[in-house]
């Protein structure tokens, strides 16, 4: 058996351990989620283990927790059709994603990805290391759905739904709540553009 097959097998026997002590079970009714959460995809960030509300959280993940389109209508939906009124952008240190940006040698496989952290690094006067590059590519993303011109923006605009930015430090495990959104300046060097051929 391959190990990609092991590890198919312990994931279906976890899974019924956690049907049988009542850890996952059958929700038949909608519940309104405590809030919405923009989450990379890195394993060692589980945003409903972080915050403690397993089961809780209407969570979307992609690496580097970029506010993409399908991001943001995920998000809206959250906000629109679940009523959900508290939004996260939750980064961690160590983050891949914002590290391969950095380095300006990434794939253009990755340019999906990539793509949105390289605009914010290019206006960024802050980004000298990984720790703070990833804290300053939350705030842009706080930046990002504060500024949709969607349902979404509307109603963090409004005052209908309230958003927040932290960084999980998978160092200490410590929660870094993050300042509102910094203004970055365009007269920073640009960083270097991926090529996407």
């Amino acid at each position: 058996m391959s190990e990609a097959a092991d590890t198919w097998q312990d994931m279906m026997r976890r899974h019924a351990e956690c049907i049988d002590d009542g850890r996952v079970g059958i929700a038949p009714d909608p519940k309104r989620p405590a809030a919405a959460v923009l989450a990379c995809s890195d394993a060692r960030v589980p945003p409903s283990l972080i915050f403690g509300h397993e089961g809780e959280l209407f969570v979307v993940r992609l690496a580097g927790n970029s506010a993409t389109p399908g991001a943001i209508a995920s998000l809206t939906y959250a906000v629109e059709q679940l009523r959900t009124d508290l939004v996260v952008v939750l980064g961690h240190t160590g983050c891949g994603a914002v590290q391969a940006a950095l380095s300006g040698h990434a794939p253009a496989t990755l340019a999906p990805i990539l793509t949105p952290i390289d605009e914010m690094l290019a206006s960024c006067d802050v980004c000298d290391d990984l720790d703070a590059a990833v804290a300053a590519n939350v705030r842009r993303n706080v930046q990002r759905l504060r500024r949709d011109r969607g349902p979404l923006g509307q109603a963090i605009t409004s005052g209908h739904v309230d958003i927040r930015g932290a960084v999980h430090d998978l160092r200490t495990g410590e929660l870094i709540e993050l300042d509102p959104p910094v203004h970055t300046t365009t007269h920073h060097t640009p960083h270097p553009t991926r090529s996407t051929s």
